[in-house]
């Protein structure tokens, strides 16, 4: 059996091995010198004795015997802790080898605890900021259930590792258990794997197994050491990688995508929509008399109206769809698998929940928002493939176009039309692409 799996689980390298070399060395010491190939002294007159030196014959014959039965157990056992080795290290080249959180929580959570047949694995991570809570829900990490746990301070894993922050091996009692691994089966013996960095607990790991052999506090735990830091530096990098990598994405005031995130997110969805067939929707949604707000109110109180209704647009949308500010005053939706039915209702509700907003921007003055909407929605075809860029950028105008128009026809309103090439080409003939014009057509 692989890894933490064999007969006797071996967690580190050295286990057992002390023993065996004391056994060994010590038999050894029993004869002159040191030297196991060197007869003892026999007393005055034994060598005349045929008796004696048959006895002496056979007491040399069974110490080679144990000796070689100790190397061999010895040897036995090297072996068994290379393969756990090689078993560890194939682990921990998946987990150097993670991009992004979701690719690192999923091998902790789940991967793990088949790669080593466990019963159950969990992470405990201290959040005092709440910014590793705030950072998975913008990233919709809510798939772990309790296997996850965020913690405001190191109280809990305090008591988990009363002296010093070291691993910790054998039975768990019940209450602690529940906690670590709530809703998991038979919890018969633990590993508990403090996460470090710079000195400092910053979390938890913990392996569950319903064998008591598995755990033993007798056993080396040099690998699960490595293990744990190995796990504590590539959740660090992780978890910093994707803060830089929103920053780079996110509107600062808004706290929505910004326009380089939805041009990304555009091409994305184009090539979906193109391979499924299915329509996909883009609106613009432009605030009304803002120019107004910040000439009366100021800057600050335009910054704060901006903030408020990104807000209120995003409670309006499926999960499925995309809201960046794309500059100004102007904010983009894209709802993919949207029909043009479908759409129109969604920015209705848009316009709709600004309309009832009320800010406060001074004291007791109220600011009370609108929004023009201009609606596109692009139906692909069966006929051929399009060119997406081309199809990107006319679907943009085309909701571009239709918003100046409300704002023309009045303000707080939404117009929308159906967006689509004259004609499509197959996709290997790319000089195609220079003859292919964009119309849109209510």
């Amino acid at each position: 059996m692989w890894g933490l799996a064999v007969n006797r689980p071996l967690i580190g390298l050295s286990f057992g091995s002390e023993d065996l070399f004391e056994e060994l060395f010590c038999t050894v010491d029993k004869h002159n010198a040191g030297d196991p190939l060197r007869v003892k002294s026999l007393p005055t007159g034994a060598y005349g004795d045929p008796g004696l030196l048959s006895v002496a014959a056979m007491d040399i014959e069974q110490e080679n015997k144990r000796l070689q039965s100790t190397v061999k157990l010895l040897l036995r056992r090297i072996e068994q802790n290379h393969s756990i080795q090689q078993h560890f290290h194939a682990f921990e080249f998946k987990l150097l080898g993670c991009q992004c959180l979701r690719d690192l929580l999923n091998l902790l959570l789940i991967e793990a605890q088949r790669h080593f047949s466990l019963s159950a694995v969990s992470v405990v991570i201290i959040d005092s900021d709440y910014s590793v809570r705030e950072l998975m829900e913008l990233l919709d990490l809510n798939d772990y259930g309790s296997s996850l746990q965020m913690r405001n301070g190191a109280d809990f894993l305090n008591t988990l590792y009363p002296q010093t922050p070291e691993v910790s091996l054998g039975e768990m009692d019940v209450l602690t258990a529940g906690r670590i691994f709530p809703g998991a089966g038979q919890v018969v013996s633990t590993a508990c794997m403090p996460l470090l960095r710079q000195d400092k607990l910053v979390g938890s790991l913990h392996f569950a197994s319903d064998s008591n052999e598995r755990f033993q506090p007798d056993m080396a735990t040099d690998f699960l050491s490595r293990l744990a830091s190995i796990v504590s530096v590539c959740l660090e990098n992780c978890i910093g990688r994707e803060h830089l990598s929103r920053q780079g994405k996110v509107d600062m005031l808004t706290q929505v995508n910004n326009r380089r995130s939805f041009e990304g997110e555009l091409e994305r969805e184009l090539e979906r929509a193109q391979r499924n067939q299915e329509p996909l929707s883009c609106m613009f949604v432009d605030v009304d008399h803002f120019k107004q707000i910040n000439d009366q109110y100021g800057h600050q109180a335009g910054d704060l109206v901006l903030k408020h209704l990104a807000y209120e647009v995003s409670l309006q949308l499926r999960k499925t769809d995309f809201l960046a500010r794309y500059g100004g005053e102007e904010f983009v939706v894209l709802a993919p698998r949207c029909p043009q039915s479908n759409a129109v209702s969604l920015a209705e509700r848009i316009r709709s929940a600004v309309e009832k907003m009320a800010i406060d921007v001074c004291g007791a003055q109220k600011v009370q928002p609108t929004v023009s909407i201009g609606l596109a929605t692009w139906c692909p075809t069966q006929e051929g493939r399009c060119d997406l860029q081309l199809v990107g950028h006319g679907l943009l105008a085309a909701a571009d176009e239709v918003m100046y128009e409300a704002k023309r026809g009045g303000r707080n309103q939404v117009i929308d039309q159906l967006f689509e090439l004259t004609e499509s080409f197959p996709e290997a003939d790319s000089g195609a692409a220079d003859n292919v014009s964009a119309k849109a057509s209510r």
